[in-house]
């Protein structure tokens, strides 16, 4: 279905809902996802998930803020029974306020293919990626998903919205010997794919970590962490940028706002708008998404509020999606040259929270992680645990490297960071 037919069946969805509800000043967002998820190893292709997945979030305001109910049900039916299970969670809902539709960013992530076409060249694409990685004497197992996305917002004061979007992904493990690389690339344009340049710089990592094993003695040592693993890393830091949880003391930077909390060399901005970033323009109320600068040289300049709910999509109601971290003057290969005592973090293989009050997190490296000394590589970590506060280790950022990556990052956002050069991180 084209994203023309496709908008016009969920105006008409819609119309349909809002005829079923009468007066209740509802809220909908509606999600479409179609394509194709594949699986490989050396074999070849060994499992292929197509989706076609539709869901819907009704969504009411209350005394105590906005309710919601999500379901797949299109039918009559559906509809009325979901309509029916949320009038009973809110029966007196607040009137909306008046939302008038603003210009935001443009769409600038959709670029349409042909689903019938996508398992043959999900095929070629990994037939491409394979015969290298064969020839080299390796092994590897790997993913590729093409998708056709798309949300739909309405409300019952008239405001529709539609933002069609594609997404693309393709991800490799390269096993040489005990050696391991992983590389990933991004993009809604599945013709900025390289897949020579991913298996390549897999291939790199994974005869560097095969050349022998280092144990790291417990302590202290310089990091540089690829942009993957730095997003995992500060995963539980993102909820506290939350406006309503600053105001009401819960956030772990309340009180904070205009200091000094991280280092100068750090800066990190929510920003959908980037001409390098892609995303949903729009929030779970309608509202344009902005760019907001929350850390700028180190120092805590900015929360998200309206404008950035996406309540109902993820368990936090403000919570960035769009992150963007400026690049440094060095390329990677540069800051490795520079790095005296320290590892490579290329994937993070388990993470958590600790305690949340410093925000102290543990976790594993994996998949390419090696030991630096003097400049250079002297082999792959075989063990590697972390302990520390995310408070010190963003205190310890001394550069980023000049090249950046774009990474999916939920369902409605990307990322794109650069590889991070931290001065010490803990090791257990």
């Amino acid at each position: 279905m084209s994203s023309e037919k496709l908008k016009n069946y969920l105006e008409e969805l819609t119309k349909d809902m809002f005829q079923l509800a009468g007066a209740l000043p509802l809220q909908i967002l509606i999600r479409t996802k179609k394509g194709l998820l594949a699986r490989f190893t050396n074999n070849g292709v060994h499992q292929n998930g197509f989706q076609n997945l539709f869901t819907y979030t009704l969504r009411l305001n209350g005394k105590n803020g906005f309710v919601q109910l999500e379901s797949n049900d299109d039918s009559r039916s559906g509809i009325q029974a979901a309509l029916s299970s949320l009038k009973k969670l809110v029966p007196h809902p607040t009137p909306l306020s008046p939302l008038k539709k603003t210009d935001g960013p443009k769409i600038k992530e959709h670029f349409p293919f042909f689903l019938e076409k996508v398992p043959q060249l999900v095929a070629d694409t990994i037939q491409k990626g394979l015969s290298p990685i064969r020839s080299e004497r390796a092994s590897a197992n790997g993913y590729f998903s093409a998708y056709e996305r798309s949300f739909y917002f309405a409300d019952a004061g008239g405001l529709r919205l539609f933002h069609p979007a594609t997404s693309f992904r393709f991800g490799v493990t390269v096993n040489k010997g005990a050696g391991k690389g992983y590389n990933s690339f991004y993009h809604p344009d599945f013709r900025k794919l390289n897949v020579a340049s991913v298996i390549s710089e897999a291939s790199h990592l994974a005869k560097e970590t095969s050349l022998c094993e280092v144990s790291l003695e417990p302590g202290e040592y310089e990091c540089v962490f690829s942009p993957r693993a730095f997003i995992e890393l500060i995963e539980s830091l993102r909820p506290h940028f939350s406006h309503r949880l600053y105001q009401e003391g819960k956030s772990v930077f309340s009180g904070k706002l205009g200091k000094q909390i991280f280092s100068e060399s750090f800066t990190l901005h929510d920003d959908v708008t980037h001409a390098g970033q892609f995303g949903i323009p729009f929030d779970m109320q309608g509202a344009p998404r902005r760019k907001v600068a929350l850390i700028e040289n180190g120092v805590l300049k900015g929360l998200l509020r309206e404008g950035h709910n996406t309540q109902g999509v993820l368990d936090h109601s403000f919570y960035p999606q769009n992150l963007v971290a400026s690049g440094g003057e060095r390329p990677l290969s540069e800051i490795l040259k520079h790095v005296r005592k320290g590892i490579f973090v290329n994937k993070l293989r388990y993470h958590t929270l600790v305690r949340e009050s410093d925000m102290t997190v543990s976790g594993f490296a994996t998949a390419g992680s090696f030991y630096i000394e003097d400049g250079k590589i002297k082999g792959r970590v075989g063990h590697l645990r972390y302990h520390d506060s995310l408070f010190s280790v963003l205190g310890s950022v001394v550069g980023q490297s000049s090249e950046r990556v774009l990474l999916k990052d939920g369902e409605m956002g990307a990322a794109l960071l650069p590889y991070f050069w931290i001065s010490k991180i803990r090791v257990v």
